[in-house]
């Protein structure tokens, strides 16, 4: 198990998050938590059967926020199932989601590691 300070910064990068939040914790922690709010509100839409647009517009808004944290693999796996999703064929997404599922799960861990370090 990692601490939050030697978080592997592929699924959480430190110095990136704390670039984006100039150094203040108060001001990370809620930054993370609203990434983590996006998680739980896209992954259901992810998740749906069919309706191309509206998983490839979740995927890219997911990508965005990840990027927006430093959580690398949350955003490498979004991209990939945008790019899926819109495929009409479809046979790529259900792994695409499984691997994006696991990255928001490590992701998630990170992040109450890093917590748990700073409180």
């Amino acid at each position: 198990m990692t601490t939050g300070a030697d978080c592997d910064p592929r699924i959480l990068d430190a110095a990136h998050l704390a670039r984006q939040t100039f150094g203040d914790r108060a001001l990370e922690r809620e930054v993370l938590s609203l990434f983590e709010e996006q998680c739980g509100r896209r992954f259901p839409i992810l998740a749906e059967p069919g309706g191309a647009p509206g998983r490839a517009d979740a995927a890219h808004t997911l990508k965005g926020a990840a990027r927006a944290v430093g959580a690398w693999r949350v955003a490498e796996r979004a991209e990939a199932l945008e790019e899926t999703v819109r495929d009409p064929c479809g046979t790529a997404a259900a792994k695409a989601l499984a691997e994006l599922r696991r990255a928001i799960a490590e992701a998630r861990d990170a992040i109450g590691e890093r917590r748990r370090a700073s409180a």
